[in-house]
């Protein structure tokens, strides 16, 4: 219905990445090239997250991408991760920032009964929470995260969440395997560099350090 509208919204993103970093430039023609594929309703939006997945990583964020879709199959919101860039913000993960911008710009509306909500990569616990605080319909993910995702393990949250999100749908889209392991990847071009900045925040980059300190200290 929409199909041509995300294409065109693709694009527009995929054009502006033009560093000339191999690995990006590689995905962005890999994304232009890709034609969707009618077996898979959920295709074009989560080719969508996807190619809003390569914005985030080009803009020095964590690899991941979301969209929010009304009833209708329009797009309302879309956005990215902005953890890192242009400044440290520690709750902007890709579906943080696209619930905010909704909320903000349509206050009016008091329930996502009928939407869904489409991320590049399973959600994390954090956001699981804030999507079931937000009462979207659906939720759903292009690929799994077998370290970080939390989808998997929903049943065992508090019971006041587990409860809220009984009427709602956090599963796997269906897309193609070919764009789930493209979200996968894109994800780890620079996943583990930004890591490193959440491990210094922390203070366990000098965790071995000081290790080796106490063991001189008390030899």
């Amino acid at each position: 219905m929409y199909f041509q509208e995300i294409r065109e919204l693709g694009e527009g993103i995929l054009g502006k990445i033009d560093q000339g970093k191999e690995k990006l430039m590689n995905w962005k023609n890999w994304l232009s090239e890709y034609g969707f594929n009618p077996k898979f309703p959920d295709d074009p939006y989560s080719w969508l997250t996807v190619v809003l997945a390569l914005q985030s990583v080009d803009s020095g964020n964590y690899g991941v991408g979301s969209v929010l879709v009304g009833a209708s199959g329009k797009i309302v919101s879309m956005g990215h991760n902005l953890v890192y860039s242009p400044y440290f913000r520690s709750d902007l993960h890709g579906e943080m920032v696209v619930i905010n911008h909704f909320e903000d710009e349509h206050p009016e509306i008091t329930t996502l009964e009928g939407y869904t909500l489409y991320t590049s990569l399973e959600s994390c616990p954090m956001c699981l929470v804030r999507l079931i605080s937000s009462g979207v319909n659906r939720v759903l993910h292009a690929a799994s995260d077998p370290i970080a995702g939390a989808v998997s393990t929903i049943e065992l949250l508090p019971p006041l969440w587990k409860d809220l999100s009984e009427h709602q749908f956090f599963v796997k889209a269906e897309c193609s395997e070919e764009l789930s392991k493209a979200a996968l990847e894109i994800m780890h071009i620079n996943a583990e560099e930004l890591l490193e900045v959440l491990k210094n925040r922390a203070g366990s980059a000098g965790e071995e350090e000081g290790k080796e300190k106490y063991r001189k200290t008390v030899n």
